[in-house]
């Protein structure tokens, strides 16, 4: 059914903003012209599916910054041609100037191509006749395949589905009359015979003979995480497909689709994906009025799992990228929430240099700091507990700071020195500084902190625990301002009474909570090696393959701090169904039992991540052979941490068995960005040779495979890519993303100049 332009720029506007309905119904209408234009270009309809598969998930990762939805046609031609020009020349990028070279050899392969009735033959009860209809579609492709260029593609573009000369046209950009006129032409060369049966066969390799095609590129664009409607990764469990169609719109700068998604889900501000969200999107692509509207929302980036890409983060992609009124907006909320003040530095400088004289120096020129915090909101006191100076703590007070000032995280100075700072710990301390935090802890109590339920649970302290509980039972069940549980505090010191007392009252001890969406009592139980409250958690329903994110589990949390001393914590967690995740497994052989016994560690979601990183060529076969639908798990939406195979062998028997290395994660970073951040030639010489896409953007940074390698000082990564083509000025529209910006700011002035010197381009 033909679309009008004003229906397919529509259809292109809303799939920018995350409608995935909408991108499905792109695939459908464009579904056949791909394979049909792909299978031109490389002569086998298998390859040109797989072609156009890939071609739509670029475009889903690319469409964004479709500046002109009406343009999409052409613009999403390029795009299946670059994946077709990667079958045909492995070992460099073609440019896109050679489109009429590749074409015109695709014809050639076309008519040496006799076998093209394999793929894709209709089976039918007599051998016979499946025969002859094979032989039938190899006679019609060697048919086209004699035309000119200009008339084959337009014969199977037509042919291929119910496609009008003018969409035809669209799409090769050429005149509806000039389609008309070359197929014409291509009726004349083609005997009449001939031409029925292309009529006749050419359909049969449509896409949309089936709905195969469109479910697997559906399957393939929304991180596999996100793929329910109970996505639990902060606090409150979330719609995921909402908060991914959220993520996309912000990142498009729908503000209108960004408005109505939040009215429909308020929650959806603050859906978190690794570490992000989406104002995260917004900063990025400079969206100012998305950016505001979230604010207005509740965005808390503070939220962020140990404030890993939090407020500070997004301002400097800001200041960096040149978005000023993002930067302002950004700002401003963070004064607002808690005092953020860039001169702030000077006296955060001072107290971590334990030099009491400045602080007070630099607190006669400007009181006013004494208000003020840092990006991450640690304000005076913050840092007087971070390095554990009482003396500063009292000297703070009496100038009025807040004792229940909260920073980005919602942790005040009490809750910091209970827990700890991610970014400053003990070992960055002198070592005249306290070793017991408690010292600290204290002294902010004397001072007259708040003594909340938290630190009463931590301290043991059952005659306070007792006093809040009666005033309010539900603050039992209640996460602090840290979102840590009064549960986990307890357990973590080995408290059993007051868990007990907990529990009794409603406390869940499998409640999500900051970094630990199972709960982090049993963890911290385990932790300490708390034997009798582990017990008793296990048995009120304490799950116990809980995990805190970037920490362990409550197995592997038990060996690290006690070794043989945790063997019975760990026999006990055993028996309540604890199972080894397979980043334990520090012995190959131990992984090779599990992955031959198969089950839960292979289902891990460290699995995959854990195997890549062995590069244990014997242990990934013996994965192939012992694992069934192993294609499905190398389609897996996201690309497994920061690993990936680098052994030239085992990426060509991945490759084999479906790895798809030109597939991106959820951010657009590909494996070969993780080998030229590391230097490693080897694999991205393989990963290249198999079709890896050298100039591919991903979004955080921005940047292309050479731009990782250079901001990470690869030289020799930066010579090799420059050879095989690399661009250097990808992407052209912002300098901040380029390789060269990055070495000049990393410091890397071998590389910079590199990049420097004239780089001839591909012939």
């Amino acid at each position: 059914m033909p679309m009008s332009e004003s229906n397919l720029s529509s259809l292109v506007v809303r799939a920018q903003t995350g409608d995935r309905a909408a991108y499905d119904d792109i695939v459908l209408r464009f579904q056949d012209m791909a394979v049909g234009y792909a299978s031109a270009l490389l002569g086998d309809f298998h390859l040109a599916e797989d072609a156009a598969q890939e071609a739509f998930v670029g475009a889903w990762t690319e469409l964004p910054r479709l500046h002109e939805p009406a343009a999409f046609p052409g613009w999403f031609k390029r795009i299946v041609f670059m994946r077709c020009s990667r079958v045909l020349r492995k070992r460099q990028p073609v440019a896109i100037e050679h489109v009429a070279a590749i074409e015109h050899a695709a014809a050639e392969t076309l008519v040496a191509a006799q076998s093209l009735a394999t793929v894709g033959s209709l089976v039918t009860a007599d051998p016979g006749e499946e025969l002859e209809s094979r032989d039938e579609k190899t006679r019609v492709m060697a048919a086209i395949g004699r035309l000119p260029d200009e008339e084959r593609m337009s014969v199977l573009l037509f042919y291929i589905s119910t496609y009008s000369h003018r969409e035809v046209g669209s799409f090769l950009g050429l005149s509806a009359s000039t389609v008309n006129n070359r197929l014409r032409s291509a009726r004349k060369r083609l005997r009449k015979e001939m031409l029925k049966m292309a009529e006749r066969e050419i359909p049969g390799q449509a896409p949309s003979r089936d709905d195969r095609f469109a479910q697997r590129i559906a399957s393939l664009l929304q991180p596999d995480d996100l793929k329910t409607e109970r996505y639990q990764y902060g606090i409150e469990a979330v719609d995921g497909h909402q908060a991914w169609a959220l993520f996309c719109a912000s990142g498009a700068g729908d503000l209108a689709r960004v408005s109505a998604m939040l009215d429909r889900d308020p929650r959806l501000v603050n859906a978190q994906y690794w570490y992000q969200f989406p104002i995260h999107m917004a900063v990025r692509e400079g969206h100012a009025e998305v950016v505001q509207l979230l604010l207005q929302a509740g965005a808390d980036p503070g939220q962020s799992r140990y404030t890993y890409n939090s407020w500070d983060k997004l301002l400097d992609i800001s200041q960096e990228r040149g978005f000023n009124s993002v930067q302002a907006l950004l700002e401003a909320a963070m004064r607002e929430r808690f005092g953020y003040d860039p001169a702030f530095e000077e006296l955060a400088d001072a107290i971590k240099s334990r030099d009491q004289a400045r602080v007070e120096v630099v607190l006669a020129a400007r009181a006013n700091l004494i208000h003020a915090s840092d990006a991450l909101g640690n304000g005076p006191l913050h840092w007087a507990v971070i390095t554990r100076q009482n003396d500063l703590v009292d000297i703070f007070v009496a100038r009025g700071a807040d004792l229940e000032a909260r920073r980005a995280d919602g942790q005040t100075p009490l809750l910091v020195s209970l827990n700890g700072d991610y970014w400053f710990r003990s070992r960055d301390l002198p070592t005249e500084a306290p070793k017991d935090t408690w010292v600290i802890t204290r002294h902010l109590l004397a001072c007259g902190a708040e003594y909340a339920l938290s630190v009463a649970c931590a301290a043991g302290d059952e005659n306070r625990v007792d006093a809040v509980l009666a005033s309010n039972p539900v603050l039992a069940r209640t996460l602090d301002a840290g979102r840590r549980s009064p549960l986990a505090y307890a357990a973590g010191r080995g408290h059993t009474q007051i868990v007990e007392k907990l529990l009794d009252l409603g406390a869940d001890p499998n409640l999500p909570e900051e970094n630990a969406p199972r709960g982090g009592a049993l963890f911290g139980a385990c932790s300490g090696n708390h034997i009798e409250t582990a017990k008793l958690l296990l048995e009120r329903g304490a799950d116990p393959n809980a995990e805190v994110d970037s920490s362990g589990s409550c197995l592997t949390t038990v060996e690290y701090n006690h070794g043989t001393d945790g063997h019975r914590m760990q026999a006990m967690l055993h028996e309540y169904g604890a199972v080894t995740p397979p980043f334990a497994m520090v012995d190959d052989s131990e992984l090779e039992r599990a992955v031959r016994e198969g089950g839960a560690v292979v289902s891990h979601p460290q699995f995959l991540h854990e195997l890549m990183g062995r590069n244990n060529a014997e242990l990934i076969n013996v994965f192939l052979e012992n694992t069934p639908d192993v294609g499905d798990l190398f389609r897996l939406t996201d690309i497994w941490g920061g690993n990936y195979p680098s052994d030239p062998d085992m990426i060509r028997t991945l490759a084999g068995h479906g790895l798809d290395l030109c597939r991106a994660n959820w951010i657009g970073r590909t494996f070969l960005h993780g080998c030229a951040e590391k230097g490693d030639v080897a694999a991205a010489r393989a990963f290249l040779e198999l079709g890896a896409d050298i100039d591919a953007i991903e979004l955080e940074y921005g940047g292309t495979p050479l731009a990782a390698a250079a901001r990470s000082g690869k030289a020799e990564m930066v010579r090799f890519l420059l050879d095989q083509g690399a661009d250097p000025t990808v992407p052209a529209e912002s300098v901040w993303a380029q390789p060269l910006y990055g070495a000049e700011k990393e410091g890397h002035g071998d590389v910079a100049a590199l990049l420097r010197q004239p780089t001839p381009r591909p012939a």
